[in-house]
């Protein structure tokens, strides 16, 4: 092969490499990102599952709802 062909092989794969790089700094940014919001939501998740262990922990008020009077009376 002459030295032109070699030149243009080589211009060729640096110019794909360049784009591989390009495309893995995208998808290791999706991934950091994606990370972060799973992160986020599993915290949101242990949050509101004390919420509701503690709801569900709380007594029944004993008054029965049926026996009050209206908010008019």
């Amino acid at each position: 092969m002459s030295d032109n062909a070699n030149n243009s092989r080589v211009c060729e794969l640096e110019t794909q490499i360049a784009h591989i790089q390009r495309l893995y700094d995208q998808l290791n940014e999706v991934v950091t990102d994606q990370s972060k919001d799973i992160d986020r939501m599993r915290r949101q998740i242990s949050a509101l599952q004390s919420q509701i262990k503690e709801i569900k922990e709380k007594p029944l008020p004993a008054a029965d709802p049926l026996d009050e009077k209206p908010p008019h009376y």
